[in-house]
């Protein structure tokens, strides 16, 4: 990619504004649009002080906005550039504007933007060929070709604001969807600090995203580099009706750390990443753990299966639930997030066998099981976004399930990696 540029901050992060990402060696941060338009204008006028209505006009060319959502952005281009101390890179100016004073150029060229992956890290197969089609025969799944139905492109909006000292990354499909989180957040907030011992919210990366009928929300517990600790990533889906049980029960004692679930299957070897979704409801099932087998085809598709196990609240035993696979491409990234990656179902099998100490219609996981099975049996193409990245731990957000931590195996994350497709595009 000749001639693009990355700018370097006193504090070693980089921006770079042909992907629109803050980034270090262990993390990216991707920035709306106008956050993009103010960082670079800053940039580019760093020898000489810029007023607000300069940034007003850099960041909303064709609209008018009122100064707080400059205020805003300025404050989440301040988390989002680590800022340890306000001011550190962005100098506020008072009665005047801002600031870059200190900020070196290098030639940008570790990445490249073709959408085609030009090379891949060699094949591991944790789920052999052989294995595969065992699995597909024995379930009798259904498996297509032609045919797939594209939905139109979900336009989504982003919003970081603070919790305590803690980020809050805010996401939804419409500006009252946002305005919604941020409400129900405040509400849970100020009802958890009447809470007796309530547990420090300072060192807490948190997520939220509101979709067409139900929540999703995840965090972590972050080191001093701002990095997810490891095990203290939580991911919940919410149906809107169990939102009112979620803030009731779930926020008096936040949990410190999570369980690594134990799942024995002669059928499931050591997965090459795996997702862990937690839910409240009245149905008796309080978790979801995904498996996930990676291949590769000769232009460079990815292919994965997908085995899904919930878990009974009160035994904690694992019921099968289904099975399933999809082509995952990296296509052209037209979203807020760091990369997109368009899912083709392939093949969906429902194994779930009823049990008499669970309550099915209260299930928000069945739910939205049932909804992932009929998109995979019209076979409808959905899309997977990438929100944040470190090694081997990825937030995705999936159109059709909502936010979710991605945990890859320290060996097999060379297989797949959205981060590695995203530096692709």
């Amino acid at each position: 990619m000749p001639g693009q540029k990355q700018f370097k901050f006193t504090n070693g992060l980089n921006f770079i504004p042909a992907l629109g990402v803050i980034k270090s060696n262990s993390t990216s941060q991707k920035l709306n649009l106008s956050e993009q338009h103010i960082l670079l204008y800053l940039i580019e006028h760093a020898t000489h002080p810029v007023t607000k209505d300069d940034l007003l006009k850099a960041g909303w060319p064709d609209r008018v906005v009122s100064e707080a959502s400059l205020f805003q952005a300025i404050r989440s281009l301040r988390v989002k550039l680590q800022e340890k101390t306000k001011g550190e890179i962005i100098e506020t100016l008072p009665r005047v504007g801002y600031q870059i004073t200190q900020v070196s150029t290098e030639k940008y060229s570790d990445l490249s933007t073709s959408t085609v992956i030009k090379k891949t890290a060699p094949f591991l197969p944790y789920l052999s060929i052989g294995l595969l089609c065992a699995i597909l025969l024995m379930v009798g799944g259904y498996l297509w070709q032609t045919g797939y139905k594209y939905p139109d492109k979900t336009q989504y909006i982003i919003r970081t604001t603070m919790l305590q000292n803690g980020t809050v990354t805010l996401v939804s499909t419409s500006e009252e969807g946002v305005v919604e989180l941020q409400t129900k957040l405040n509400e849970m907030h100020q009802d958890y600090l009447q809470l007796e011992n309530a547990p420090d919210l300072n060192n807490i990366k948190f997520y939220a995203y509101k979709g067409p009928d139900s929540y999703s929300l995840a965090w972590c517990r972050i080191d001093e580099n701002k990095l997810c600790l490891p095990q203290t990533d939580f991911s919940y889906q919410i149906s809107k009706d169990d939102w009112k049980i979620f803030s009731r029960e779930m926020f008096k004692e936040l949990p410190l750390s999570r369980p690594y679930p134990v799942i024995q299957t002669d059928l499931a070897r050591k997965p090459t990443s795996q997702v862990y979704m937690n839910y409240i409801d009245s149905s008796g099932i309080d978790s979801k753990v995904i498996y996930h087998y990676i291949t590769r085809d000769e232009v460079n598709t990815f292919n994965f299966s997908y085995l899904n196990f919930i878990s009974e609240e009160k035994t904690g035993y694992h019921h099968a639930l289904s099975i399933s696979s999809a082509t995952l491409t990296v296509i052209e990234n037209e979203s807020p997030f760091i990369s997109t990656i368009e899912l083709k179902p392939m093949m969906y099998h429902w194994a779930y066998q009823a049990s008499e100490s669970l309550t099915e219609r209260l299930s928000t996981a069945l739910a939205s099981e049932h909804k992932l099975k009929e998109h995979f049996l019209r076979k409808k193409v959905s899309y997977n976004y990438l929100i944040y990245h470190q090694a081997h731990l990825d937030l995705i957000l999936n159109d059709q399930v909502g936010i979710f931590w991605v945990h890859n195996s320290e060996k097999d994350a060379k297989t797949f990696n959205y981060k590695r497709q995203a530096a692709r595009q």
